[in-house]
């Protein structure tokens, strides 16, 4: 179904809009947070993995490398994450529907 890459390409031009103000914003923690936001499942482990460390600073972040660096770092390996896992839950309905009805998919 070529409609599973529909959500996965729309998220990665939004990333890349989120990047573009993310560079013409001031650098303080309010330019972060929308580079969080926007790789809301990866951030949500990088909060638990700093919490399990005992770490002060967000660890997926890291530091020593410049600030746009850093945050690239980041932020398009988590954007490629996310976009991954939107093209695994936008095509498990798929997957699940040929399975449970027996269907082979048409080979071209």
């Amino acid at each position: 179904m070529r409609w599973t890459y529909l959500p996965p390409a729309a998220y990665l031009a939004f990333a890349v809009y989120v990047w573009i103000d993310f560079t013409n914003t001031a650098q303080d923690g309010l330019a972060n947070l929308g580079l969080v936001l926007a790789t809301y499942p990866v951030a949500v482990m990088g909060v638990a993995l700093t919490w399990a460390l005992g770490q002060t600073g967000f660890v997926l972040i890291p530091n020593g490398l410049g600030y746009y660096t850093a945050h690239a770092v980041y932020f398009w390996p988590a954007a490629l994450i996310t976009a991954y896992l939107l093209y695994v839950v936008c095509s498990a309905p798929g997957w699940l529907w040929r399975r449970l009805s027996g269907k082979r998919p048409r080979q071209s």
